[in-house]
């Protein structure tokens, strides 16, 4: 099956550092939080394991840190070792050196440090993750537990693209809700064989 590019938006997300050098500009901070659900839509939560990205920390793939969601404004990279991704106990930590001769670095600088960037999303496919569904609260809990990154964008206006999760959670809702019912149909066949089997015993002593 054909992964689907998810996208998760963080508002206000953590700068811890920012440093204005002669020829670059460091950024540090967080862009996602592991272990805490996030309700994205009414009855769907959604957490992220704490070992979710090992894989893309280890693996050496390509992750790009991006400007207002634009590939063609590409802040820094892994592979240039521009862009570190590391995971504490807290989340997924980054630390983005970018060159000041970017036309557009002086601009997130500016915005970031003045608070008026302090957006982000970022954007990966799902390799594995757990569904639960409570049936007595209507609701999906869903855990996140192998992620390929693929970009984080910094920008003013975070996106959140929620289409395709947005049907796959009705989907899962109808199908649960479907299982169940035929769960309680079955049981009640059985229920009602059993007392047809105890009549019939009775009626023929």
């Amino acid at each position: 099956m054909k992964k689907q590019k998810e996208i998760r938006s963080i508002d206000k997300f953590e700068i811890r550092e920012v440093k204005d050098n002669s020829n670059t500009i460091e950024l540090e901070g967080y862009i996602a939080k592991f272990d805490t659900y996030t309700e994205l839509w009414e009855g769907f939560f959604e957490k992220i394991d704490r070992d979710a990205f090992n894989d893309t920390i280890s693996n050496g793939h390509n992750v790009f840190l991006v400007y207002h969601h634009d590939m063609s404004k590409v802040l820094s990279s892994t592979r240039n070792n521009t862009l570190v991704l590391s995971t504490d106990d807290i989340g997924l930590k980054f630390k983005a050196t970018i060159n000041k001769n970017l036309t557009y670095a002086n601009d997130v600088y500016e915005l970031v440090k003045s608070g008026e960037c302090r957006g982000c999303s970022f954007g990966f496919y799902v390799l594995e993750d757990d569904i639960q569904y409570n049936n007595e609260k209507d609701e999906i809990k869903r855990t996140l537990l192998k992620i390929e990154l693929l970009e984080g964008t910094i920008t003013p206006i975070p996106a959140y693209e929620n289409t395709e999760v947005y049907a796959r959670c009705k989907d899962i809702i109808a199908n649960e809700r479907q299982k169940l019912q035929q769960a309680k149909e079955l049981e009640q066949l059985k229920t009602d064989l059993e007392l047809i089997k105890i009549e019939n015993e009775l009626l023929f002593k």
